[in-house]
Protein backbone atom coordinates (compact mmCIF):
# COMPACT_ATOMS: atom_id res chain seq x y z
CA UNK A 1 0.00 0.00 0.00
CA UNK A 2 1.62 3.47 -1.22
CA UNK A 3 -0.83 5.93 0.16
CA UNK A 4 -2.22 6.76 3.27
CA UNK A 5 -5.75 6.43 3.64
CA UNK A 6 -6.97 9.61 5.38
CA UNK A 7 -9.90 9.43 7.45
CA UNK A 8 -11.75 12.64 9.67
CA UNK A 9 -14.83 13.02 11.36
CA UNK A 10 -16.38 14.34 14.61
CA UNK A 11 -16.60 12.45 17.25
CA UNK A 12 -20.43 14.09 17.82
CA UNK A 13 -23.62 12.50 19.43
CA UNK A 14 -25.09 10.73 16.46
CA UNK A 15 -21.56 9.22 15.76
CA UNK A 16 -21.70 8.39 19.29
CA UNK A 17 -25.17 6.76 19.64
CA UNK A 18 -23.89 5.18 16.30
CA UNK A 19 -21.05 3.54 17.69
CA UNK A 20 -22.78 3.10 20.97
CA UNK A 21 -25.81 0.80 19.31
CA UNK A 22 -23.73 -1.25 17.04
CA UNK A 23 -21.30 -2.30 19.83
CA UNK A 24 -24.07 -3.58 21.78
CA UNK A 25 -25.81 -4.98 19.34
CA UNK A 26 -22.87 -6.98 18.63
CA UNK A 27 -22.27 -7.72 22.17
CA UNK A 28 -25.61 -8.55 22.38
CA UNK A 29 -25.54 -11.13 19.20
CA UNK A 30 -22.83 -13.08 20.96
CA UNK A 31 -24.04 -13.15 24.70
CA UNK A 32 -25.88 -15.77 26.26
CA UNK A 33 -28.02 -12.98 27.53
CA UNK A 34 -29.47 -12.86 24.07
CA UNK A 35 -31.66 -15.68 25.19
CA UNK A 36 -33.44 -13.80 28.43
CA UNK A 37 -36.01 -12.38 26.49
CA UNK A 38 -37.30 -15.91 25.46
CA UNK A 39 -37.03 -16.54 29.20
CA UNK A 40 -39.34 -13.86 29.78
CA UNK A 41 -41.72 -14.55 27.45
CA UNK A 42 -41.71 -18.31 28.75
CA UNK A 43 -42.68 -16.80 31.91
CA UNK A 44 -45.44 -14.52 30.74
CA UNK A 45 -47.00 -17.65 29.53
CA UNK A 46 -46.73 -19.25 32.64
CA UNK A 47 -48.21 -16.48 34.20
CA UNK A 48 -51.15 -16.39 31.84
CA UNK A 49 -51.67 -20.19 32.74
CA UNK A 50 -51.24 -19.20 36.84
CA UNK A 51 -54.00 -16.19 35.75
CA UNK A 52 -56.81 -18.06 33.85
CA UNK A 53 -56.93 -21.14 36.28
CA UNK A 54 -56.07 -20.06 39.67
CA UNK A 55 -57.11 -15.94 39.74
CA UNK A 56 -53.22 -15.49 40.82
CA UNK A 57 -52.14 -12.19 38.01
CA UNK A 58 -48.72 -11.15 39.81
CA UNK A 59 -46.04 -13.65 37.60
CA UNK A 60 -48.39 -12.63 34.52
CA UNK A 61 -47.72 -8.79 35.90
CA UNK A 62 -44.02 -9.18 36.46
CA UNK A 63 -42.97 -11.29 33.76
CA UNK A 64 -45.20 -8.74 31.23
CA UNK A 65 -43.02 -6.11 32.72
CA UNK A 66 -40.07 -8.17 31.78
CA UNK A 67 -41.23 -8.35 28.50
CA UNK A 68 -41.57 -4.74 28.02
CA UNK A 69 -38.27 -4.02 29.55
CA UNK A 70 -36.43 -6.77 27.28
CA UNK A 71 -37.87 -5.67 23.88
CA UNK A 72 -38.94 -1.75 24.45
CA UNK A 73 -37.06 -0.09 27.13
CA UNK A 74 -33.74 -1.65 27.31
CA UNK A 75 -31.89 -0.03 24.52
CA UNK A 76 -33.37 3.80 24.79
CA UNK A 77 -33.03 3.47 28.86
CA UNK A 78 -29.35 2.64 28.26
CA UNK A 79 -29.02 5.18 25.41
CA UNK A 80 -30.32 7.50 27.85
CA UNK A 81 -27.20 6.73 30.54
CA UNK A 82 -24.72 7.02 27.68
CA UNK A 83 -25.70 10.20 26.39
CA UNK A 84 -24.85 11.70 29.81
CA UNK A 85 -22.01 10.00 30.30
CA UNK A 86 -20.92 11.48 26.46
CA UNK A 87 -22.29 15.11 27.76
CA UNK A 88 -19.44 15.20 30.23
CA UNK A 89 -16.93 13.18 28.04
CA UNK A 90 -13.87 15.87 27.46
CA UNK A 91 -14.08 14.14 23.43
CA UNK A 92 -17.43 15.45 23.23
CA UNK A 93 -17.40 17.35 19.68
CA UNK A 94 -13.30 15.98 19.22
CA UNK A 95 -12.86 16.20 15.03
CA UNK A 96 -10.25 13.14 14.74
CA UNK A 97 -8.37 13.16 12.02
CA UNK A 98 -6.56 9.36 11.15
CA UNK A 99 -3.66 8.23 8.66
CA UNK A 100 -3.48 4.17 8.00
CA UNK A 101 -0.56 3.10 6.75
CA UNK A 102 1.56 -0.33 6.22
CA UNK A 103 3.58 1.01 10.18
CA UNK A 104 0.70 1.92 11.88
CA UNK A 105 -2.51 4.22 12.79
CA UNK A 106 -1.67 8.04 13.42
CA UNK A 107 -4.65 9.44 15.39
CA UNK A 108 -4.48 13.19 16.48
CA UNK A 109 -0.76 12.41 16.54
CA UNK A 110 -0.49 9.36 18.51
CA UNK A 111 0.26 6.43 16.93
CA UNK A 112 -0.70 2.88 17.64
CA UNK A 113 0.83 0.02 15.95
CA UNK A 114 -0.77 -2.58 14.44
CA UNK A 115 0.47 -5.66 16.41
CA UNK A 116 -1.64 -3.41 19.25
CA UNK A 117 -5.01 -4.17 17.32
CA UNK A 118 -6.44 -7.86 18.55
CA UNK A 119 -9.50 -7.46 15.96
CA UNK A 120 -11.12 -5.98 13.60
CA UNK A 121 -15.07 -6.54 12.90
CA UNK A 122 -17.17 -5.32 10.13
CA UNK A 123 -20.23 -3.74 11.16
CA UNK A 124 -22.69 -2.57 9.15
CA UNK A 125 -22.40 1.36 9.79
CA UNK A 126 -18.43 0.95 10.62
CA UNK A 127 -15.37 -1.20 11.97
CA UNK A 128 -14.75 -1.69 15.18
CA UNK A 129 -10.78 -2.12 16.40
CA UNK A 130 -10.15 -3.80 19.66
CA UNK A 131 -7.35 -2.98 21.41
CA UNK A 132 -6.63 -4.69 24.42
CA UNK A 133 -10.46 -3.46 26.83
CA UNK A 134 -10.91 -0.23 24.44
CA UNK A 135 -11.47 -0.16 21.20
CA UNK A 136 -11.98 2.67 18.12
CA UNK A 137 -14.54 3.17 15.97
CA UNK A 138 -14.46 4.32 12.45
CA UNK A 139 -17.78 4.86 10.32
CA UNK A 140 -17.48 3.74 7.24
CA UNK A 141 -18.81 6.86 5.78
CA UNK A 142 -15.88 8.42 6.79
CA UNK A 143 -13.62 6.42 4.22
CA UNK A 144 -13.34 8.61 0.90
CA UNK A 145 -14.04 6.00 -1.34
CA UNK A 146 -15.23 1.52 -1.48
CA UNK A 147 -11.43 1.56 -2.31
CA UNK A 148 -10.30 2.80 0.84
CA UNK A 149 -12.43 0.53 2.96
CA UNK A 150 -11.24 -2.49 0.91
CA UNK A 151 -7.54 -1.49 1.24
CA UNK A 152 -8.04 -0.49 4.58
CA UNK A 153 -9.05 -4.54 4.80
CA UNK A 154 -6.32 -5.79 3.03
CA UNK A 155 -4.25 -3.93 4.91
CA UNK A 156 -6.04 -6.01 7.94
CA UNK A 157 -5.43 -9.19 6.76
CA UNK A 158 -2.40 -9.13 5.54
CA UNK A 159 -0.91 -7.62 9.05
CA UNK A 160 -2.39 -10.91 10.39
CA UNK A 161 -5.01 -9.16 12.48
CA UNK A 162 -8.52 -11.12 13.29
CA UNK A 163 -10.69 -10.05 10.94
CA UNK A 164 -14.67 -10.77 10.82
CA UNK A 165 -17.78 -9.61 9.07
CA UNK A 166 -20.93 -8.82 10.33
CA UNK A 167 -23.08 -7.46 7.95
Amino acid sequence: MSKKIKLAYTWDKETFLQASKAIYDFNMKHSPKRFLGWFFIALTQFGVVGALKKDVYGLLIISTLLVIYWYALRWPLRKNMLLRGFMASDIKNHKFSIEIDENNLKIDGSFIEWREILEVISLCDGYLLYKGDSFLFFPKSTFKSTEDREKFIVLVKKKEIFYKKEC
